[in-house]
């Protein structure tokens, strides 16, 4: 990289962290949503009594088998947001490294 590629990188990836930290915000909203939308079925499913199994085993197995979808969901849900989590922080350890490189750079031309 250039010294003027430098700059411009840096001048670039506040832009892209902040950018990429709303969408780590807004992905772990998704996971707190999911959350709640999976416990509103399970209470659902046993104040319904949907959920009879004799002993916990067969209950928990009833309420996975019922709430797939909903189990479905959280898990894409913190998937993408461990995904959106680990791109802020290379952007965040790309901007530490350049700072460095800028540092010693400047160092050398005194």
């Amino acid at each position: 990289m250039t010294k003027q590629e430098i700059v411009n990188r840096l001048l670039e990836l506040p832009g892209q962290i902040a950018s990429v930290e709303y969408t780590v915000l807004e992905a772990d909203r998704q996971v707190v949503l999911a959350k709640e939308f999976l416990q509103q079925k399970e209470d659902d499913l046993l104040l319904g009594n949907v959920i009879d199994g004799k002993n916990a085993e067969i209950r928990a197995a009833q309420m996975r088998q019922h709430t797939e979808y909903e189990r479905q969901n959280l898990d894409n849900a913190e998937l993408h947001l461990k995904n959106n989590v680990t791109r802020l922080v290379r952007l965040r350890d790309e901007f530490k490294a350049l700072q460095a490189v800028a540092s010693l750079l400047q160092g050398g031309a005194a």
